[in-house]
């Protein structure tokens, strides 16, 4: 326990405390400024007078003090709470951050996958546009080609018939000759009998 003499508005008193002497000597001096100032508000008041006024009036700062703390106190876990609401939700966007982020990523390496699966398509039908144009190129030469041997198949079976037609003749010259052929070796063979008798009279 600490021991203190301090003077209040003139008057030697004794405190005793807990809090150190530099602590006890301020709040005797706040007192005593406290009852000057009363005095000089009521300059024929008693002292027992402006120690009660000094006591209310310090006790209402208290109080008034004690509000301000409460409302202070209230308000700091107020901004506590907003503070931990703010943080979680901060938590939670730099999760979503995150995952979006990973997600982006993703769709960025599924773009250019895709990309170049495009490219690679791309490149694929130019190829096959080309190889078609060749293709269509090849298909009119062989149609130019294959009317050529249409023409001269034409040609051919126009010159067939003629053949043909010259065969059929040289066929029927043929079988008259055979005829006539023939007829001559049946003259011969009489005319070779005759002959014969002829020789074998004169005999």
């Amino acid at each position: 326990m600490e021991k203190l003499s301090v003077k209040i508005y003139g008057q030697e008193y004794t405190i005793t405390g807990d809090r150190s002497q530099t602590y006890m000597a301020r709040v005797a001096e706040y007192v005593d400024e406290k009852m000057k100032q009363l005095s000089g508000v009521l300059p024929n008041g008693s002292i027992s007078e402006l120690a009660a006024l000094a006591a209310v009036n310090i006790a209402d700062e208290l109080f008034a003090n004690e509000h301000s703390a409460a409302e202070i106190k209230n308000r700091n876990e107020q901004l506590e709470n907003d503070t931990h609401h703010y943080i979680s939700l901060w938590e939670e966007a730099k999760k979503s951050f995150l995952l979006y982020k990973d997600e982006a990523q993703t769709v960025r390496g599924e773009k250019e996958d895709l990309q170049g699966r495009f490219e690679a398509t791309r490149n694929e039908a130019e190829r096959l546009s080309g190889l078609v144009r060749t293709l269509e190129e090849r298909v009119k030469a062989l149609e130019s080609e294959n009317a050529g041997l249409l023409t001269a198949l034409r040609t051919r079976e126009s010159e067939q018939d003629g053949l043909s037609e010259q065969l059929r003749e040289l066929e029927s010259k043929s079988r008259e000759i055979e005829s006539g052929f023939f007829d001559l070796q049946m003259e011969n063979i009489q005319l070779k009998g005759e002959l014969d008798r002829y020789r074998r009279m004169v005999e």
